[in-house]
Order: structure tokens, then sequence, then C-alpha cells
């Protein structure tokens, strides 16, 4: 193999550089890789052989920079090692980098710091570090930019950490089951955000940004569009964020743990700061224009309840009549053409709550898929069902309604099909909307329900867009379809709103339309 490098060099010093740059993607990284499968997509085991990728660099140059387009196509990197980025992504790498994950570091704290929850100084402090570790990125990408780097860039946020957030859990702590109570006290119940996020230079080349929910320190949602309002350029949007109420006993871990615990701190989890943190998304998000996005994927992770008689805590924000986050989701799909959203919404989704409001408009919308909660931001229930009898064998703590050899349904899942008096106006603020959306060709309306109903999904497919289900026969993909998979025979739309959901497509398809109600077997 080394007496033939020198003919090897020779002759591919003849090849044009984009065709070695494509054969490079072929060439073999680990020895028991996939023979069948792009190099780029190879999995590395820690465990394994090291990689046979990096000599093909010391051909000659040519080799040096296709191997480079791929070892530099993509990298993780801690605000700590922003010099060592500047240092060694210099020249043609800096074109080639095409995605970065960033993760900010945050100060230490000492070991006796571990028994309380971090007081307001020490999250500000937090939140300031943040701030710097994204600021110093961007002005790296900045002076690229400035230096004329022209490539369309990825940003995955991948969260901030303390070094210290790692702590080894003594035995003690394990056998006592305060691991998981310390954690919770030091930083799992607050928000980190940026201070001053309008002094960030912007960047042109961002054109993706992805926030993971995969840290210990959540991200509060404001962070998004405070990252989005510098990226002018910015395509795509994929954003993933907690939205779930704690344990009931959070706040007892608080108190136990804390001696100065101060009543008025609201946990990050609790309903009040859950809707705080969502009206601050709403608002940071309403009033930008995003004049080159065309794709969101927007998630707010949630939890339904588990005993389905629970009163649901609102989460709407105090002085609102309605969801300012669902509203503010409205108006910011307005410039999209695809979104996918799963979250708690209510009807303003779709259509303003305010009747004299000018109707929407979804010039460019093609495609959406929405997941809502069975419960709706209000705390009211979008479901209802026969409630389970009295039996002397309840166990309502356990979710248990008598035998499972004599009773239909438990506490878990009585609620089975759409309430009129929730689920209606919802589904009928989407058949006044589709109406204003004159070239969309699909949509998706799923929950995710529990018990024999499984989901309810409702669909809608233009002429020439294959379904997934409900199409009988090829037949059916020349038409406009509307189909309902949900409880046959026990819920149907109302007449106005099945109405409206057949006008789908009209405006650009015309013809018939087909409304068809079909069973689980079909998802």
């Amino acid at each position: 193999m080394v007496r033939s490098l020198p003919y090897l060099s020779r002759v591919m010093d003849k090849l044009p550089q984009e065709l070695i740059n494509r054969i490079v993607y072929f060439a073999e990284r680990y020895p028991d890789q996939e023979q069948r499968a792009f190099a780029i997509g190879q999995s590395f085991e820690p465990d394994g052989s090291p990689s046979q990728f990096p000599r093909l660099a010391i051909l000659n140059r040519t080799w040096k920079e296709a191997v480079e387009t791929i070892t530099f196509h993509r990298l993780g990197i801690k605000s700590d090692e922003l010099e060592s980025l500047q240092s060694i992504v210099t020249g043609n790498r800096r074109s080639y980098l095409s995605w970065i994950s960033f993760e900010a570091e945050l100060p230490t704290y000492s070991e006796e710091a571990y028994e309380h929850k971090e007081s307001r100084l020490d999250q500000h402090a937090n939140n300031e570090a943040f701030t710097k570790a994204i600021s110093e990125l961007f002005k790296v990408l900045r002076t690229w930019e400035d230096n004329g780097v022209k490539n369309g860039v990825r940003l995955t946020i991948v969260g901030a950490t303390s070094p210290t957030d790692a702590r080894e859990v003594d035995e003690f702590e394990i056998e006592h089951g305060l691991s998981r109570d310390i954690q919770s006290a030091r930083w799992a119940e607050s928000y980190m955000r940026l201070v001053e996020p309008d002094n960030l230079p912007t960047l042109s080349n961002l054109q993706h940004l992805t926030i993971e929910r995969t840290g210990v320190r959540s991200l509060a949602p404001s962070v998004a569009p405070d990252l989005a309002v510098a990226m002018p350029e910015l395509r795509t949007v994929d954003w993933e964020f907690p939205d779930y109420e704690a344990g009931s006993d959070a706040g007892s871990d608080q108190d136990s743990l804390d001696s100065d615990y101060d009543p008025e701190w609201e946990p990050a989890t609790s309903p009040k700061a859950r809707g705080e943190a969502r009206a601050e998304f709403a608002n940071k998000l309403s009033p930008t224009h995003f004049r080159s996005l065309r794709s969101a994927n927007i998630v707010f992770v949630h939890c339904t309840p588990l005993d389905q008689r629970y009163t649901v805590p609102s989460i709407v924000p105090e002085g609102y009549t309605y969801d300012p986050f669902s509203s503010s989701i409205r108006t910011f799909s307005q410039y999209l053409t695809t979104l996918t959203l799963s979250a708690h919404v209510d009807p303003t989704l779709f259509w303003p709550s305010d009747e004299n409001a000018t109707p929407p408009s979804w010039p460019h919308l093609k495609s959406f898929d929405i997941s809502f909660d069975m419960v709706a931001p209000s705390g009211k229930w979008y479901f209802t069902g026969p409630t389970p009898a009295d039996d002397p064998h309840d166990d309502p703590v356990r979710g248990i309604v008598g035998s499972v050899d004599t009773r239909e349904f438990s506490w878990h899942d009585f609620r089975q099909h759409p309430d009129p008096e929730t689920f209606d106006p919802f589904l009928g603020a989407l058949a006044k909307a589709v109406d204003c959306m004159p070239v969309l060709e699909s949509f998706m309306l799923t929950s995710e329900m529990t018990g024999k109903a499984g989901k309810l999904h409702i669909s809608y497919h233009a002429p020439g867009q294959k379904a997934e289900w409900g199409d009988e026969g090829p037949e059916d993909e020349q038409h406009r379809r509307i189909y309902y998979a949900c409880e046959t025979g026990v819920w149907v739309p109302e007449p106005k709103t099945s109405e409206g959901l057949k006008r789908a497509g009209m405006q650009k398809y015309g013809g018939e339309v087909i409304e068809r109600y079909v069973g689980s077997q079909y998802y």
C-alpha cells in the first residue's frame, strides 16, 4: 500500500476536485464498516478499531481538501473551546463547516451549594454566562462572514451546564433517595434565559436553528425567538422545550432542603411559571417578521394527567382571555410553507378570539401537522365520556375502577370522544382557517389519547397527495379527501364545521371532496 501511494497520488492529481470529493464519501473509515453505506454515515464505536480515514489526507493537497469537507462538515463545540475553533478552523475549512452543535459552560459552584436551590443571583449569573457564551460564538462567526465566508450553517444549541452539575452521588444519597431531591433543589426548577439578546451580532450564514431539550438545565422558550431575531436569513427551525407540571411533592422537596425557602419562588414547572414562559415566548415571537423562514417544527413537551377526573390548572397567563402562545403560533405560521407543532393549544391557534379582527391568511402554507393535548391551556378537557360508576373495589389513587372483567373504563381512560363544549369550537376554528389557505395540500390534526380510543386523527389530502391511511382505492387519490379516524357512530363534527373542512383546497383544486370515517385499523 505504501509503495503505491506516489503512483496513486499522481493519478489523482489529474482528477477534478469534485470527483475526488465524491470518492471520499465511499472511502473506508473503519475496518468493519458497512461497505454499501456512505463513509460519512458510519457511526464511531469508542472501543472499536481506529478510523482509517485520516491517512487519506496525506496523499496530496487535493485529497486533503476532500477529506476536510467531511471532517470539518460538523463540529461539536463547548464555549471554552472557541479559541481552538478559531485557530483550527481556518481557510477553506470555514466554508466546509455547515453544522455546529454548541454547548454553553456555566460557572462551577461549591459542594455545599448542592443542597440549596439556586438563588436569583445565582440564576442571573448563569444567564449572563450563557449569554456571554452565545455572544462569543456569534462574534467568531460574524468575523468569518466579514472575511467573505458564505455558507448556510445549521446551529444546534444543546444546552448549558456547569462542570459541577455532574457531581458523583455517594451511596448514602442513593440509599436515602436524596440524589434527585438535591439536584432538583439546585437547578432543575429554573429556566435559562438570554440577557439583552438585542446586542447579539446578526448572522446571515445561520439558516437553520435547532434547540434541543437534552441538557439537565431547561432553556426558556424565549431563547428561541431571541436567537432567531439575530438570523435574518433563517430558513428552518426545530425547537423543543419542556412544558409539564411537576409532581405533587415538588414543593415539599424544596421546603425540606432549604431552610430559607421563599414561598414566592415559582419553580419552572408550576402552572404560573409555565404560563408566563409561554407568554414570554409569544411576546417575543409575534412581532418578528421572518422574511426567509419556510419550515418550523415546534414541540412543547406536555403530559396528560393519568387520572382523567383531574382538574388541570390553567396555564393561560393572568389578564388573558385566550392562550397567547397559540395566538402567536397562528401569526408566526402565516409566513410558512410547512408547520409541525405539538403542544397545549386553544382555538386561537387557527382563528383570532376577537370576532372583529382582520381574518388571518396563510398564502404559502402547503402542509401542517398539529398534535394537541387532551387538555386545553385553560385546563378544560377536549374529550369526555361516560364516567365509570362507583364500585366497592374502586381504588382511584391507583386508577383502578372495579374489576377488569366487568368494567370497561377506568379513571385513566374514560374520556373517549370529543367534548362538544370544548372540541367543537376548536375544530370550528380550523374549519374557518382552511378557507384562508389557498395552496394547502395536506394537514393532520392528532390527539394522543389513552385507552381503546388510541388516537384521534383528522386529515386532509389534495388530489395527487397519497394518504397514509383512509384511501380505499387508487381512484381516491384523484380527489380532495377529509378523513376522520375516531369513534365511528359516536362523534361527528357539527354540520357547519364539516362543510368548512370540506372547503380545504377548494380554491386551488375544486372538484369533488370525499368525506370518510375510518376505523382504528388505519393507524
